[in-house]
Parts: structure tokens; sequence; C-alpha cells
């Protein structure tokens, strides 16, 4: 009898001891998930960190979050934290530890080295003239080229990953090509030019975004002084009065392609009161004198790129005798 007792009290100790033990494993790294939001952030913004956990209960953790080695804040059940990034290239790693219950503990860790992507636009063949102090805008199925500058302290090895209207363009992505090219079309008004660029490691350091819209050419009316040729200060309005020894007008085309104007590509005409003029010397100019003492005429330009359907434009100006 003595002997079935003490059998049926060791198996109840041992029932009782395999119930008692934790359920649980102990907590582990993998089981938690760190993630902030911007997932890109910038120079000197702020960023919220959150941490998630199917398998762990965080509200039951103390969990301390810490920036570059230094503990900021420190709760049971803290699983947001808030803190700003530094200046462009600056490094900000971020720390946090979970201390369970059980005894058992797991860390996290990122890092953040924000940097700003400035993307620069040129257009590869549009004409401006001599002096012009402004920039060549894009004309219609002309050649664009853009330059991304990452603005870090640490550039080496940099990954340029472009993309053209949200589609990747991997052929112009890679190691070191910070430069990307691409022809616009009549059908697109805007183009949209994103950049993500990454190091070795797949890290990304920083994103740039770039719209470049279509321009139309210009054409602009000047007058040419014998002694001081074209006088860009200063464009002609309408009725313009002609002098009775007459007048040298030149026409410029803002923002045409080519932007060599004597290209064979470029078809420039001339009409006076509807009538095609012909421009002897150069086909920018055009010689007119009075025709009478008093009155106007009308003078049409149009410049046309043969190559092209939708790289035209035309302007008239009066002139007054």
């Amino acid at each position: 009898m003595f002997r079935k007792i003490s059998f049926l009290f060791f198996v109840i100790t041992i029932v009782f001891f395999a119930f008692s033990l934790p359920t649980n494993a102990q907590i582990k790294s993998d089981d938690i998930s760190l993630s902030i939001n911007p997932k890109q952030p910038g120079p000197n913004e702020t960023v919220y960190a959150t941490l998630a956990s199917y398998a762990v209960d965080l509200n039951k953790t103390l969990i301390t979050w810490s920036t570059n080695g230094q503990d900021l804040v420190q709760g049971v059940g803290q699983k947001t934290f808030s803190f700003k990034t530094g200046a462009s290239g600056a490094q900000t790693v971020l720390g946090v530890k979970i201390d369970a219950t059980d005894g058992s503990s797991a860390n996290k860790q990122i890092t953040i080295a924000p940097a700003t992507v400035d993307l620069l636009w040129e257009a590869v063949d549009s004409y401006v003239p001599p002096f012009y102090k402004g920039k060549a805008l894009v004309p219609t199925e002309s050649a664009v080229k853009v330059v991304a500058l990452l603005n870090s302290k640490n550039s080496n090895g940099a990954i340029y990953n472009w993309k053209l209207d949200d589609k990747a363009k991997t052929d112009s992505s890679g190691y070191g090509k910070n430069y990307y090219y691409f022809q616009k079309t009549y059908l697109d008004k805007t183009n949209s030019v994103r950049v993500s660029v990454t190091n070795i490691l797949g890290n990304t350091v920083g994103t740039g975004k770039l719209d470049i819209n279509n321009q139309s050419p210009k054409i602009v009316f000047y007058k040419k002084d014998p002694k001081l040729g074209t006088m860009w200060e200063q464009a002609l309005k309408d009725y313009f009065q002609i002098k009775s020894e007459g007048e040298l007008i030149v026409v410029e085309p803002y923002f045409i392609s080519p932007k060599n104007l004597i290209s064979s590509d470029l078809k420039l005409t001339w009409e006076l009161n509807g009538s095609p003029v012909a421009t002897p010397t150069t086909k920018k100019e055009l010689g007119i004198k009075p025709e009478s003492k008093n009155g106007s005429s009308i003078i049409k330009v149009t410049v046309e790129n043969i190559k092209s359907m939708f790289l035209n434009s035309s302007q008239e100006i009066n002139v007054k005798f």
C-alpha cells in the first residue's frame, strides 16, 4: 500500500513540474521586427520606429531605446519611439533591447545614414542664342540628360537605380551610373524621373525625383544694327517702326532642336503679307524696306524640324512704315 502511495505521489510531482515549466521558449531576435517610417529618411528628419512580434508579447517586456549607444527611453511595452536624424551623411545607429520576464533578452539595430539626392537636368540639343543667361528648355522629341548628385559624406560604392515614369531602366542603372539619358516624345507632356541610391549592402541611402515638361519652340524677333550687331537686349514688339533706309530683322527660334541652326534638318521660311520671301544671306535674317510712306506689313516666320511632325513653331509681327 505504501509503495502505491509513493508511486502516485511521484507521478503527481512530475506532472506538476511539467506544467509549471515555461510554455514559451526564450525570446529570440528573429521573432521581433523593427521598422522605421519613413523607410529612407532624409537629413534632420523625424523618424518613427516601431517594434512588432507574433511570437512575443511585447506588452509585457521591458524595452529600452537608444541612439548611437545612448539609452533614451525605457518602459514596459514601449513599442514605439521617435528620433531625429543628423546632417546629410551623418550616421545614426538606432538600437533597441527587449528584456522578457523569463530573464532572456534580444537586441535589434538599424543604421541610418541620411542623404539627399539632387537631380539636375540638361536639354542635350536645344537652341538658345549666344550670351543667353537662361537655361535651354527641353523641346518635344528631344534628348535629355539627368544627373544625380548624392549629398553624402560617403558616396563610395553608390549604386543608382533609375526609373522613367515608374518603369525601371535596368540598362541605365548600376554601380557609379549617376546619370541617365532619355528621349522625350510628343505623347508625354511631362516625364517623371526617379532614382534610388543604394550602397553595396543593398541599403537605400537616398532617393530623388524630378518632373520634366515639354517646351514648344518660341520665336522672337530682334533688330540687327550694321555696326553693333544683333540687339538681343530688346525684342521687337508688334508694330515696330521701319526706318526709311530699311531695317535688318533677325529671328531667334528658342528651344528648337537641333541646336545647330544650319542643320539640314531645320527649315526656316519667311513670309511678307502672306507671300514667301527669299533670304539670300542667312535664313535667320530678313532685310526689309518701307513699301510706302504710310502703311504696315505682316512678317511671318515658320521654323520646323523636317524629321519631327510636332517640333515646329511660327510667329508673326506687324511692322509700320
